[in-house]
């Protein structure tokens, strides 16, 4: 559709009414869960301050806000997007970290667009524009804020979201460690996104009084994104040891991270033993963490559970790939307690979904993590439940495909994943007839799509890369309008938010 405006001029103007709108949708949609840009009440002041540098991030905000209006096409925002990083990547253009947050951004935006190449290629390129301007040192905050504190809370929250971003790609392609791993970081820690957003920073908080939290005695708390950097420096932690695919190994993975799991929700102040706020909004970051340490118990103890893996989750470049046959021990005592733990965090993975919250603000690194989350709960529904208990969950599946379905809506890469996932349902799903054998999970698998070459028992018409959406849409039963969902409905769900995520 034409909007009657042209969107590739050289420099955008914040009074324009469609460039208005667009930043308006990226703060909407986008900014809580990726909070490093300066707040919106601010950004016009720093378009007319830092008129030319704040270009290509102010192009990033347009790109990304265009994804979340059918009405504006966003092939010519996002060629306005290459033109102002070309600037950027000029030899005599000084780096600005307005340009990192541009360039981190929008590798967050295209790798959901379903160019994952493109996505983790910009993503290394934010990670070494700031190591090369000294980001993840603390003093750079303080020597190129100009005494602004919002400034310093914006640069000190970009080194953290590269390092955040960083430990979701990792996740979302199972690649170990995190290109971060091993790097020094002592940039202070985040704000509260109350004191960010009205502009009343108070002193940042360090790693050491974080590290020490502990053993402090006092009643201060830290912030939510503190808290998310907390747990990802734990996970980064443990996951760098998942190298050798051994019982050994894989077994003080699960361990440890259970530990972190126990030891960081223990530790969080009781007004954040709920992922709302006081004022009934949903806390993003918070939110995130949840789902991203439930995605990863989910992840590992299925190694070691009786939760069979299947050929056919090859499809979805979401999926990891099955554990050796070696670890493969099924109706074991331990198996089974790996198994009640899995089924535990898939339990409050999907209580999160089914929070009255407007899904399309996640996150988009959640589509992955449904897709790890439904996957495993399509394997416990095939192999442990039974009776009612089976058709019950086969409702709460509902649940997860109805959110990769919303998230789809815009992100094409969601799409695609919850098309994959209906594809490895239906397959599951087939009671009638035996799923692909253990031994089928070694196959040679494609190097680009992770799919078995080798899997005669499963239709060729399940790979069909021009399906329809609507062929494969079986939530039908179970449909929740998750963009018209309140924080107001909270009041009458009968779910106990508080003890929906430990």
């Amino acid at each position: 559709m034409d909007s009657g405006v042209d969107m590739t001029t050289p420099t955008a103007d914040p009074s324009d009414p469609v460039d208005d709108q667009l930043v308006s949708l990226y703060y909407r949609y986008f900014h809580s869960a990726h909070p490093c840009a300066v707040p919106r009440f601010a950004i016009q002041r720093y378009a007319v301050s830092d008129r030319q540098a704040i270009q290509p991030l102010y192009a990033v905000m347009k790109y990304i806000g265009s994804l979340h209006n059918p009405l504006i096409p966003s092939s010519q925002l996002k060629d306005h997007v290459e033109a102002e990083l070309a600037v950027v990547r000029t030899t005599n253009h000084e780096v600005s970290p307005f340009a990192v947050q541009a360039v981190l951004l929008y590798s967050i935006a295209v790798y959901w667009c379903d160019e994952t190449t493109k996505g983790l290629d910009l993503l290394e390129e934010a990670i070494q524009m700031a190591l090369g301007l000294g980001m993840n040192r603390n003093d750079f905050a303080t020597e190129h804020g100009r005494n602004d504190p919002i400034l310093e809370e914006s640069w000190r929250r970009t080194w953290w979201q590269i390092y955040i971003t960083d430990a979701h790609i990792a996740g979302s392609t199972h690649s170990y460690p995190f290109r971060t791993n091993g790097i020094h970081m002592d940039v202070h820690l985040p704000s509260e996104e109350e004191e960010y957003e009205s502009g009343n920073i108070p002193n940042p908080r360090t790693l050491e009084e974080y590290d020490m939290r502990e053993f402090a005695g006092d009643e201060r708390e830290f912030s939510s994104f503190a808290e998310m950097v907390g747990l990802t420096r734990s996970l980064d932690l443990a996951l760098a040891a998942r190298k050798d695919l051994d019982m050994k190994n894989i077994t003080t993975v699960c361990a440890n991270v259970d530990a972190i799991h126990v030891s960081w929700t223990s530790l969080l102040p009781a007004s954040k033993r709920t992922v709302f706020r006081p004022d009934g909004s949903l806390d993003e970051i918070l939110f995130k963490a949840h789902a991203i340490i439930h995605t990863w118990i989910v992840d590992l103890h299925r190694q070691l559970s009786t939760l069979a893996y299947s050929a056919i989750e090859g499809v979805s470049k979401c999926c990891p790939q099955a554990p050796p046959e070696s670890l493969l021990q099924r109706n074991s005592p331990e198996s089974d307690l790996h198994t009640r733990r899995v089924l535990h965090s898939i339990e409050q993975f999907e209580s999160l979904l089914t929070l009255p919250t407007n899904i399309v603000s996640h996150t988009p690194f959640i589509i992955c993590m449904i897709a790890v989350v439904a996957v495993t709960h399509l394997s416990a529904c095939r192999y442990v439940f039974k009776g009612q208990d089976l058709r019950l969950n086969r409702e709460r599946i509902r649940v997860t495909m109805g959110a990769l379905k919303a998230m789809g809506e815009h992100w094409s890469l969601g799409k695609r994943t919850y098309q994959e996932i209906s594809v490895i349902a239906r397959e599951i799903l087939s009671l009638d007839r035996p799923l692909p054998s253990p031994s089928a999970l070694q196959e040679p698998q494609h190097a680009i799509t992770g799919v078995p070459e080798v899997m005669t028992d499963i239709p060729a018409s399940a790979f069909a890369s021009d399906m329809a959406v609507e062929a494969l849409d079986f939530c039908d039963l179970f449909d929740i309008d998750y963009h018209e969902a309140t924080i107001r409905d909270a009041l009458s769900h009968d779910l106990l938010v508080a003890e929906c995520c430990i």
